[in-house]
């Protein structure tokens, strides 16, 4: 067996360390009841010391150790990044494929306060975004809190002592071991476990066989026959780096998908390009060494320069709605792109790859090249679907063999609407037995019967509607807001009623009834299904930032340590009295009438 990941807290059931486990010398957890409650020796509202777990070191995890540090008393808390890899930063570690960058913006791709002057373009490429997020955790220390090539496989829930066990997996020599925390946090995303295709024989191929998300970079592409199999914004950013340097490319397309503008173009072209036409499929910018100059000196511009491109994908919002002037426009506009990019004839192409749905019932792919790419000389659009796969190539349904040396799944993630990992209650009951048919979590964030648990940004947040790194941000805010309360109010744990998540859901469903989401397409906001519940949050992005600022604590079952709820009041005093500090004891005379707290 492993040691534990966490280092052992001195004094967890006595009065070393950091006053014990609660912060007041008491045994945790304490079984006083009402009969035998005395005052504990405490300050009001002392921090008890709390033990994280976070499943991720990606965007979400070295988030949630910055935060954490601002938000919570030093001294008061622990915190593990358990990251699967052999490194961290998630999604932009693990996709290293020709092409691999962001659909937003490079300018919104960084934590909202932390702006990057440097960004070489508009829309980032993948090295370039991982190393935004590896010199983020150098400048402040995250790497301290992560624990690498360990896997969390389980989590059981125990109630009466208030903590989560954690089964871990060491990803080089597969030991186990058992640690355990008082919150759990799982920030691995939903689009972070890939998989092959689901096709007869895939694995009889003799060729070089890879997947988008474990790109094999020792495969020579030069003048050889190519096969890609799909058309998700994957595909849509690896065609045409491959059909530069392939003899010959087949692109198997499995579904139409609309390939739109870039996003955030707007503000491009008011501010950089100053009205200047780019030519459609070629609307990559990259900055000059003037723009970045303007950037770094002048750190209000770039402010008001972020916040436009912010403001203008918020005001998209409108193009969800189904038969809005927007929706129609946005739709005549695209249809009208894409005709001209594939150009005259491929009428074939044309038929099969624009849908009939509205655009955003699927997420929006904007890939420049792509259709150009799709209409060369040396790549041929494959409609037919595959049969299965031969050593030497593909059998499609219409009875062709097409002969490949290489064979490139570009078929995505399974969509981790449920977590990777095992997780438990104090029933017994794993979360998949108790969400069924579907997910079943509140904001994104909350799962009832599961306390002191936490996903950020899960089904029902916003996955396609706006930028995403905010709403990670907001969230990992909620959950330490939800641990600061665990902290200061003496709670055992903590777990959203199952009746707030029956009113949210049936605002959604209500909502969703008038949106593009609820049309005929497959889709992962449907959990992979055409007609399902859509978990999408039912408002743009600010919208849903707005409703998970402050936690709605009415909306949770709370279950105290002690027993008595007020406990926390502890022996009169308050942490200034600790301190001897004139102003925290005196904080309410002022000489004019603004707010004030007692810390």
């Amino acid at each position: 067996m492993a040691p534990s990941a966490m280092p052992d807290l001195n004094g967890i059931n006595g009065t070393n360390g950091v006053n014990g486990i609660n912060g007041a010398g008491l045994p945790y957890p304490s079984t006083l009841t009402q009969e035998t409650y005395k005052i504990f020796p405490q300050y009001h509202s002392k921090p008890s010391k709390l033990r994280v777990a976070c499943v991720g070191a990606g965007a979400s995890g070295i988030c949630l150790a910055y935060k954490m540090e601002r938000m919570l008393e030093a001294g008061s808390w622990e915190l593990t990044l358990f990251e699967k890899n052999a490194h961290f930063g998630g999604t932009w570690y693990e996709n290293t494929y020709p092409g691999v960058a962001c659909d937003i913006p490079s300018h919104l791709y960084t934590y909202s306060w932390d702006p990057n002057p440097n960004w070489s373009h508009y829309y980032a490429y993948g090295p370039e975004i991982q190393q935004y997020f590896e010199r983020f955790a150098e400048r402040h220390g995250s790497k301290q809190y992560m624990k690498l090539n360990t896997k969390i496989v389980e989590a059981r829930w125990d109630e009466q002592e208030g903590k989560w066990i954690i089964v871990l997996e060491d990803q080089v020599n597969g030991d186990q071991w058992e640690d355990w925390c008082h919150v759990l946090v799982n920030g691995s995303g939903i689009l972070n476990n890939w998989k092959w295709p689901d096709i007869e024989g895939l694995h009889d191929f003799k060729g070089s066989l890879m997947h988008s998300a474990k790109w094999d970079h020792g495969v020579d592409f030069q003048e050889k026959s190519v096969g890609v199999i799909g058309t998700g914004s994957t595909s849509v950013q690896i065609v045409p780096q491959l059909q530069k340097e392939v003899k010959d490319l087949k692109v198997f397309m499995r579904s139409p998908t609309w390939i739109s503008p870039p996003f955030g173009g707007g503000v491009l072209n008011e501010e950089l390009l100053k009205g200047a036409e780019q030519e459609p499929g070629e609307r990559q910018y990259t900055f000059t060494e003037e723009d970045k100059k303007k950037f770094t000196e002048d750190p209000e511009y770039l402010l008001q320069f972020r916040k436009k491109i912010e403001a203008e994908i918020n005001s998209m919002f409108g193009m969800y709605q189904q038969g809005s002037e927007m929706s129609n426009t946005f739709r005549e506009v695209i249809t009208t792109e894409m005709n001209r990019r594939i150009g005259p004839g491929n009428e074939k192409l044309k038929e099969f790859i624009i849908p009939k749905w509205s655009p955003g019932c699927r997420r929006i792919s904007p890939g420049d090249g792509y259709l150009e790419a799709l209409v060369k000389a040396n790549v041929q659009p494959v409609f037919s679907n595959i049969q299965k796969v031969v050593p030497e190539g593909i059998m499609t349904e219409d009875g062709q063999f097409h002969k490949m040396d290489v064979l490139v799944c570009a078929t995505g993630f399974q969509v981790a609407f449920r977590p990777a990992f095992k997780v438990i209650n104090a029933d017994g009951t794993t979360l998949d037995e108790d969400w069924g048919t579907g997910p079943n979590l509140y904001l994104g964030l909350s799962a009832p019967r599961f306390p002191n648990f936490y996903t950020i940004v899960g089904p029902g947040a916003t996955w396609s509607s706006g930028t995403l790194l905010p709403s990670i941000e907001t969230s990992i805010e909620y959950s330490i807001k939800m641990m600061k309360k665990i902290q200061t109010e003496a709670i055992r744990s903590i777990d959203v009623k199952q009746e707030a998540l029956d009113d949210i859901y049936a605002h959604f469903d209500e909502f969703h009834k008038t949106t593009v989401w609820q049309e005929e397409c497959r889709s992962w906001f449907k959990d992979g299904k055409v007609k399902n519940r859509i978990y999408l949050w039912p408002g743009s992005t600010i919208h849903f930032l707005k409703t998970i600022k402050d936690p709605r604590f009415e909306d949770y079952n709370i279950r105290y340590r002690y027993g008595n709820r007020f406990a926390f009041l502890g022996n009169g005093e308050v942490h200034a009295h600790v301190k001897r500090s004139v102003q925290g004891l005196a904080p309410y005379i002022r000489n004019s009438d603004h707010k004030w707290s007692v810390a």
